[in-house]
């Protein structure tokens, strides 16, 4: 396969996750959240056997599109549900540690995957990784099953983006996104142009980048729970800005190369624990529908990136990249700044579509922040009640015992 057609893939696969994930979380609200999940894990599964099956590039090609569409469904519910079973004072973490799966599964799927190439080939490959989506089903069986709930209709849905404070955190993702795949696209050329590493050290590099990143979830979880979402997006943001001005002045150091790689990769996958916490506490009558909103716009920022990244080459060279990404990133300040000062002045915005055509009362705990209708998962069914409710909501059901939820990060 040329390597036309394999951009090809990956645009389509980007594009169908980004239409899907707001759709999926609209169409399906009312699904009990574990079956959902395993329904996900398994057209991801059905996805990755038929591709490597595919006898030809358009098989291929459909493929890959239901691969993304399970996907779509999964990572969205999944960092909602960790949301929804973690105490408020851990639900930074709880997401992180989602996110982590999938930076997990970048830092060594990518190798193990070029590994597993040479002895069983591509196609032995996706059907390993069909049969690693079915072995994770197995993990769900720890989730507590969830009620199901009246399907929070499009109209709610759209109220999501009403106000400043969720319109413009999805702009700092949007935005981050563009910063580091805008560079990351062209890593190759970029750090080979700045001093030629050989292969060996090529992938030393981007080890440490991934390994950065992996650590910068942790981080960005542990960060959010403590000094809150926007102080970590703030230094997430610094951070990535920091990495990216810093490498085109290594001169193609190993030492100097790692340390500036470790920033961008620490900065830019930090973003995204803070980011999807935040949205979560601004708009919790409709956490699904601003996560998969969010994912939408990621995969996004990832796709612009590319596009944004080849035009820099093309007009100034490899050489400006990582600085015009690292202006990027400093862009982002300016939606923080208003997302910021949104939220210190008004309400959550999903509180005005908690009631929305459900007929269902929403209950908001003491900071405004208990994702409660997201994906049909009210925060009663893990903790004591709210002390506080929207004005006409119903009462808040007797508290059930908690719940732990279960440390296990799993990738689509």
């Amino acid at each position: 396969m040329s390597v036309s057609l394999a951009g090809q893939l990956v645009t389509v696969y980007a594009l169908t996750y980004a239409v899907a994930a707001p759709v999926v979380s609209t169409q399906f609200g009312r699904c009990d959240r574990r079956r959902l999940l395993a329904a996900a894990l398994a057209l991801c599964a059905l996805g990755n056997l038929l591709t490597a099956l595919a006898p030809g590039f358009g098989a291929l090609l459909a493929a890959r599109v239901l691969t993304a569409v399970g996907a779509a469904m999964f990572t969205p519910l999944a960092v909602v549900t960790a949301a929804d079973l973690a105490p408020p004072h851990r639900r930074g973490s709880a997401v992180a540690l989602v996110v982590t799966g999938s930076t997990l599964a970048t830092v060594l799927g990518v190798p193990a995957g070029v590994a597993l190439a040479g002895p069983v080939g591509r196609p032995g490959v996706y059907a390993a990784i069909a049969l690693l989506g079915l072995a994770a089903m197995a993990a769900l069986r720890v989730l507590p099953r969830t009620g199901a709930l009246p399907r929070v209709p499009l109209r709610a849905q759209v109220g999501v983006l009403r106000g400043a404070a969720v319109p413009a955190v999805l702009a700092v993702s949007l935005l981050a996104a563009v910063s580091d795949f805008a560079v990351y696209t062209f890593v190759v050329p970029v750090l080979t142009d700045l001093g030629g590493p050989g292969p060996r050290e090529l992938s030393a590099l981007l080890v440490v980048y991934g390994l950065a990143g992996a650590f910068g979830n942790v981080v960005s979880g542990w960060a959010t729970d403590r000094v809150g979402a926007d102080a970590t997006m703030l230094g997430a943001l610094a951070v990535l800005a920091a990495g990216l001005f810093a490498l085109p002045v290594t001169g193609g150091e190993a030492v100097p190369t790692a340390a500036a790689l470790a920033l961008w990769g620490l900065g830019g996958w930090g973003v995204l624990p803070a980011v999807q916490a935040k949205l979560i506490g601004a708009a919790p009558a409709a956490a699904g529908s601003a996560v998969a909103l969010n994912a939408a716009v990621m995969w996004l920022g990832m796709g612009a990136g590319g596009v944004v990244g080849g035009g820099v080459i093309e007009a100034a060279g490899s050489g400006a990249l990582a600085v015009v990404g690292g202006a990027i990133a400093v862009a982002a300040l300016v939606p923080l700044a208003v997302a910021a000062r949104a939220t210190r002045r008004g309400a959550p915005a999903g509180a005005a579509v908690a009631d929305a055509g459900t007929g269902s009362g929403i209950a908001f705990d003491a900071a405004g922040c208990a994702p409660s209708a997201a994906y049909g998962g009210p925060a009663a069914q893990v903790g004591a009640p709210a002390p506080g409710g929207l004005a006409g909501a119903a009462p808040a059901p007797a508290p059930v015992p908690r719940t732990a939820a279960p440390r296990v990060a799993a990738d689509a």
